[in-house]
């Protein structure tokens, strides 16, 4: 079914009322996995969001709810009107404004920071822990597959964990704070996509900035402790987006073996390894 029409009918369904007072405006930029439209009911408009092919496996839709509704009052998020926690399915009103992947992030760089605090610094207690170790370990059962530089990788990697980073203080975090996550609005920058929130220390958000480039994630830091990081401070991001491209190396191995590669045009194998070869790099960043 072509995805226009099948937004339109469950959208249809989840409002309870007819198809023809659905309008598909266009598809949201964002995830490659979910589809995620801006359409519009009786002049009201809306996202909603259809889970792709094996998203389910990868996040809890009901503690994904009930973040939600911890940190509603933040004003950080557009608000939810309606989620299914079986299907994952989710509608929330329409936030004008541009996507940061789309512009310089550098002059949005306060904000993003500012942002990020407001969740940090909320004293609120999300509604589980993000689960570092026991989500790699889940992650590798959807595959089957650990390279041995892979199991090498993970094996550094909980050593630091276990060493330097288990017992630090962990707060509310949004635990996917990439650019395409956000939304440089009129008065404010929203950050959405709540799926992977969880408890975790504050360096895993600004890691996850890194993304795309991972120097970039190295300027937010700076911005958000509001001086030039320390060596040992820098390390904990790197340290930080090493557990993501690990986690992300699972994610897009298991998009190969569905046959995604092929239905989105995309190679997740090649990328898989790729995550594999900055997870080596970063390692040896910190240890050098």
């Amino acid at each position: 079914m072509e995805h226009a029409k099948l937004i339109q009918e469950r959208a249809a369904k989840a409002f309870d009322v007819l198809e023809e007072d659905v309008k598909v405006l266009n598809r949201m930029l964002g995830g490659m996995s979910h589809l995620t439209y801006h359409i519009e009911i009786k002049g009201v408009e809306y996202t909603f969001r259809i889970i792709g092919k094996d998203g389910n496996l990868f996040v809890d839709r009901k503690i994904e709810l009930k973040n939600l509704e911890i940190i509603k009052d933040l004003g950080l998020n557009n608000e939810t009107v309606y989620f299914d926690v079986e299907t994952g399915e989710k509608a929330a009103k329409f936030v004008p404004g541009v996507v940061l992947t789309t512009v310089d992030f550098h002059p949005h760089l306060e904000s993003v920071s500012k942002s990020l605090k407001k969740l940090h610094h909320s004293g609120l207690s999300p509604a589980s822990d993000y689960g570092l170790i026991e989500r790699l370990n889940l992650y590798e059962t959807y595959t089957n597959i650990r390279s041995d530089k892979y199991l090498e990788l993970k094996e550094k990697w909980i050593h630091i964990y276990l060493k330097d980073h288990q017992d630090k203080p962990k707060v509310f975090c949004h635990n996917d704070a990439q650019r395409s996550n956000m939304v440089i609005g009129e008065n404010q920058l929203y950050l959405l996509d709540w799926e992977y929130a969880g408890l975790n220390e504050f360096y895993y958000d600004i890691a996850s900035f890194g993304n795309v480039q991972f120097e970039d994630a190295l300027e937010l830091l700076d911005v958000y402790l509001g001086r030039p990081a320390r060596v040992e401070e820098q390390n904990a991001v790197k340290f930080y987006r090493m557990f993501q491209v690990l986690q992300w190396h699972q994610v897009a191995l298991r998009k190969e073996m569905i046959g995604l590669s092929e239905v989105l045009h995309f190679d997740f194998k090649m990328l898989a390894e790729k995550y594999l070869n900055l997870a080596n790099r970063l390692y040896n960043e910190i240890k050098g």
